[in-house]
């Protein structure tokens, strides 16, 4: 019938009307880690730097969590922290697998679907472990701009990780390059950070700067 399919193009226009500046940006603030939640940022519930904590920026020093991971927050004011954990094998050598760390906050903006990270220079590290690197541990400044081509937020209700959870809120991001980053799942609301001002500043000719 023809009204039938008029409504149908009628509900497709709207939907491809519906622009990305629709996009409410606070549904981005809190913390959301992906997998189990083992890899979070910031500090302990209590607001302290802990053993337990992912990254102790005072010390430069990081905590291997149980579990790969990747957890990103954003405060409302916009600033952002992300903490990484993932693992990269060696097509060549199966044997020689790298684990990395890696740590960094700054500042944050949304424009529309897209999302753009700067990081304060001099806070950043990352840390590369394998039996096949030299050395096998390696510590080094990081930062790295990351800008995100679309964002959404949704609720999921089938939450494999947390069998005992009806439905959680979930964050998908994806790269420039479309690549996904994995699905998270909203931890803290309001974020749990480390402080969101620059602790060091940069130093030129440094190790790893």
């Amino acid at each position: 019938m023809l009204v039938p399919t008029l409504v149908a193009l009628l509900v497709c226009a709207l939907a491809q009307l519906v622009s990305a500046d629709s996009i409410d940006p606070s549904t981005l603030v809190g913390t959301w880690s992906s997998g189990a939640g083992n890899v979070l940022t910031g500090q302990n519930h209590d607001g302290l730097l802990t053993q337990t904590s992912f990254y102790n920026p005072v010390k430069r020093q990081f905590t291997v969590p149980a579990t790969s991971g990747y957890s990103y927050s954003f405060s409302a004011d916009g600033h952002f922290e992300t903490a990484q954990f993932f693992y990269e094998s060696n097509p060549s050598s199966p044997s020689c697998f790298n684990a990395t760390l890696l740590w960094q906050h700054g500042t944050y903006k949304v424009s529309g679907s897209q999302l753009t990270m700067t990081p304060y220079k001099g806070d950043g590290a990352v840390q590369s472990m394998g039996q096949c690197l030299k050395p096998q541990v390696r510590l080094d400044y990081y930062s790295q701009v990351e800008h995100m081509s679309n964002w959404t937020t949704f609720v999921e209700t089938d939450v494999v990780f947390f069998p005992d959870a009806k439905s959680m809120y979930g964050l998908q991001m994806y790269k420039d390059n479309g690549i996904p980053v994995p699905k998270m799942y909203l931890q803290f609301r309001p974020p749990q950070m480390m402080p969101t001002k620059s602790i060091f500043k940069q130093v030129i000719g440094a190790p790893g700067s």
